[in-house]
C-alpha cells in the first residue's frame, strides 16, 4: 500500500511504516492546495499526526489542522483510507473513575494543543459524511518507548504502530465510508480504559472492531492523579441582554447593514470592516438584488478598519464594548475562508473573553441543506438543534469550525453565545422569483436584523452556546423557527408567499 503521511508524531511511525508499506512523507505545507494535490496523487491512504504547535503563532496550527487537513481530504483523488492520529488529552476533563471510552464525548480547553485535535477531528468527520472514504480516528496515548517511569498515561510505541497498522487494514463489511473512532491506551490499569478498539470480530451496531490488543504495560500499578482542576472565569462586564456599546465585525455586508439600522437608535455601535466603510459605501455596488447597503453613522458610533485575522486589531476593536457581534465572512476564496471564517473566529471569541464580555452574536450559513449522503435534504420537521452537517462545501465547513471552536469557548468561560444561522435572503419588494418555488430555508433581510436585535436583548440562554435557524414561516414543512422564537422572542413578520404563491 501507498501511504501519504503527514504530521508524523515521531521517527518511529515513519521506520515501522516503511517495512510493509511504500511510505510517502509530505514535503511542504498542506495548506498550499497545490501541495497538497501533488502529494495526495497516487496514493493509497493518508495517515495524518498533529501539526506542531508554535507558543509565538498557535493560530499557524490551527489553521493547518483546518486548512491543510481539508486540502489534503478534498484533492485526494485515489485513496480511500484516512487515519487521523489524534489525542487522549481531551478527555482529561473527565474525573478519574468514569469510563470515558469512544462512546464520551471529547471536552477540549481552549488552549491550542486541543483545539487543533478537535478542530481536525471535526474536519475529518464531517468529511467522512460527504466523500466515500473510510476515516478513522486513533486518539493515541502518549506514545513511550518504555524507558520512563511508569505511566498510566503512556503507550508502548510498538502498540501504537500495532494500532495504526490494523487502522490501515481495517475494513468494516457493512459500510464502504464513514468515520470510526478508536482508543488507543497500554496495557494494564491505564487512564483511559480500552473499549471499542479491543472488540474483534463482526460489528453488533456499535461499531466495527479494530481488534486492538496491546501487549506492553506501562502503568505498572502507578497511582492514577487527576490533572490541575479547572477554574471557571468569573466575568464582571455587563450582564447578557443589558449591552449598550456593541462591536461589530464584518460591518460592510448587507446583512451587518440592515442589522446596524436596526439597532442604531438604542445602542452605540463600533462598526468595523476589513474595508475602509466609507469606500465600501462609495463604491455603490448592493451584493444582490435588494440586498442593503451599509452607511456610515455618526456620533456616537464610530467606525474602524479592523483585520479578523489580526488579534491584536480585534482585541482593540472589542475593548470597551458590553457586546460583540461576529458577521465577518469569505466564501469562495480557499485561503482566506479558514482564515477568516475559522481563524477569525477564534480571535472573536479570544478578544470577548479577555475583555470578560459575555455576549457574543454569532453568524453563518445554515447547515442542514446539504444533500451530501449525510445530510438532511430528504428530511421535514428539523429542528436547530440537530447537529450541523457542513459537509465538504469550502464555505459551510469554514465556518463550522469557528463555530465549533465558539462552542468551546462559550462551554469554557460561560459565555453567552447565540449563533445565528441563515439561508438566503430576500427583499420581496424588490426580488427574483425563483422558478423551483420558494426555498424552504429563506428570511427576509429585515426579520433576519430583528432576530440578531433579539439576540442582543434576550436575558439569558438555556446553554452557552446555542444554534437558531433563522427562517420564514414557510409551508414547507422541513425546517423548524421555534428555538428563535422562544429565546429570542422573535417573530418574522415577512410571509415571502411572492416567492411561493402562484396564479391558478
Amino acid at each position: 500500500m501507498r501511504v501519504l503521511l503527514v504530521d508524523s508524531p515521531g521517527r518511529w511511525l515513519a521506520d515501522a511504516l516503511r517495512r510493509q508499506h511504500d511510505v510517502v512523507a509530505l514535503e511542504g505545507d498542506p495548506r498550499d492546495r497545490p501541495t497538497a494535490e501533488a502529494a495526495t496523487a497516487g496514493v493509497d491512504a493518508i495517515v495524518c499526526g498533529l501539526p506542531t504547535i508554535d507558543d509565538r503563532d498557535p493560530l499557524a496550527a490551527l489553521d493547518r489542522a483546518s486548512r491543510g487537513v481539508y486540502n489534503l481530504l478534498t484533492t485526494a483523488k485515489q485513496a480511500r483510507r484516512f487515519v487521523l492520529l489524534s489525542t487522549l488529552a481531551t478527555f482529561e476533563r473527565y474525573p478519574l473513575d468514569h469510563r470515558a471510552t469512544e462512546y464520551w464525548s471529547p471536552r477540549p480547553t481552549t488552549e491550542p494543543a486541543d483545539l487543533v485535535a478537535f478542530t481536525a477531528e471535526g474536519a475529518v468527520r464531517e468529511a467522512a459524511h460527504a466523500l466515500p472514504i473510510k476515516a478513522l480516528c486513533l486518539r493515541l496515548a502518549e506514545v513511550s518507548d518504555g524507558s520512563g517511569p511508569p505511566d498510566p498515561r503512556a503507550v508502548h510505541v510498538e502498540d501504537a504502530v500495532r494500532a495504526v497498522e490494523l487502522a490501515l487494514g481495517f475494513d468494516a463489511a457493512e459500510a464502504t465510508a464513514g468515520w470510526w473512532v478508536y482508543h488507543v491506551v497500554g496495557a494494564g490499569r491505564t487512564r483511559f480504559p480500552l473499549g471499542l478498539a479491543a472488540r474483534s470480530g463482526m460489528s453488533d451496531g456499535r461499531g466495527a472492531a479494530l481488534g486492538y490488543q496491546p501487549a506492553h504495560d506501562l502503568a505498572k500499578e502507578a497511582p492514577l492523579v487527576a490533572q490541575p482542576a479547572w477554574t471557571p472565569r468569573t466575568f464582571a462586564g455587563t450582564p447578557g441582554g443589558l449591552a449598550r456599546k456593541v462591536v461589530i465585525f464584518g460591518a460592510g455586508g448587507p446583512l451587518a447593514a440592515i442589522a446596524a439600522q436596526a439597532l442604531e437608535r438604542d445602542h452605540t455601535l463600533r462598526l468595523t470592516d476589513r474595508r475602509s466603510l466609507a469606500e465600501i459605501v462609495a463604491g455603490g455596488k448592493p451584493q444582490s438584488r435588494g440586498a442593503p447597503f451599509p452607511r456610515v453613522l455618526g456620533a456616537p458610533h464610530e467606525v474602524r478598519e479592523v483585520d479578523v485575522t489580526d488579534y491584536a486589531q480585534v482585541l482593540d476593536a472589542t475593548r470597551g464594548m458590553d457586546a460583540v457581534i461576529n458577521m465577518t465572512v469569505v466564501r469562495p476564496d480557499p485561503v482566506e475562508a479558514f482564515r477568516v471564517n475559522t481563524l477569525g473566529a477564534y480571535n472573536v471569541v479570544k478578544a470577548a473573553v479577555e475583555c470578560g464580555i459575555r455576549r457574543l452574536v454569532q453568524t453563518g450559513p445554515q447547515q442542514v441543506t446539504n444533500p451530501m449522503p449525510g445530510g438532511y435534504w430528504s428530511d421535514f420537521d428539523l429542528g436547530s438543534d440537530v447537529p450541523q452537517r457542513p459537509g465538504v462545501a469550502l464555505y459551510f465547513i469554514s465556518k463550522f469550525l469557528g463555530q465549533e471552536i465558539v462552542r468551546v469557548f462559550a462551554h469554557e468561560h460561560g459565555l453567552e453565545v447565540p449563533t445565528l444561522v441563515f439561508g438566503p435572503f430576500t427583499n420581496p419588494d424588490n426580488c427574483e422569483i425563483d422558478q423551483l418555488g420558494c426555498y424552504p430555508f429563506l428570511v427576509s433581510w429585515a426579520d433576519a436584523a430583528e432576530a440578531i436585535r433579539g439576540a442582543l436583548k434576550a436575558p439569558s440562554f438555556q446553554r452557552p452556546f446555542e444554534v437558531f435557524h433563522i427562517t420564514a414561516d414557510l409551508p414547507h414543512g422541513k425546517y423548524r423557527n421555534h428555538r428563535a422564537r422562544e429565546a429570542l422572542h422573535w417573530q418574522p413578520r415577512d410571509n415571502l408567499d411572492v416567492h411561493w404563491r402562484r396564479q391558478v
